[in-house]
């Protein structure tokens, strides 16, 4: 049997590059949001919590959660927006390590349909 390689990285390996990024630029948040937040009905939980609060409790951990109960993947994702507006306040660098990471993201979920 033939084993099949790819040059594309897996969900998994992207989602550790983004907490890579956000531990370097010092908001990768340590404090969970409250249950009462993570039960928002808002984009992004933008009434109850931080936006790097936001990818680390909840995308990251769906994601992950998707990954290891092998459900479907979105069919399409696009978060790097939102994260230059949220992270406009960073030095230039970091700001672009961290869209860079959801960009990759984005294009990962967009094209593995």
């Amino acid at each position: 049997m033939k084993a099949v390689f790819s040059d594309q990285p897996t969900l998994a390996d992207l989602l550790a590059d983004l907490q890579g990024a956000m531990q370097e630029a010092s908001v990768w948040e340590c404090t969970a949001p409250s249950d009462i937040a993570l039960q928002s009905q808002e984009p992004f939980c933008i009434d109850t919590m931080s936006f790097p609060q936001w990818l680390r409790f909840v995308m990251i951990t769906r994601f992950k959660l998707i990954l290891v109960c092998g459900q479907d993947l979105p069919a399409s994702c696009h978060i790097s927006p939102m994260a230059e507006e949220a992270f406009k306040s960073l030095p230039s660098g970091q700001r672009q390590a961290i869209v860079y990471c959801l960009d990759r993201i984005d294009q990962h979920l967009s094209s593995s349909q």
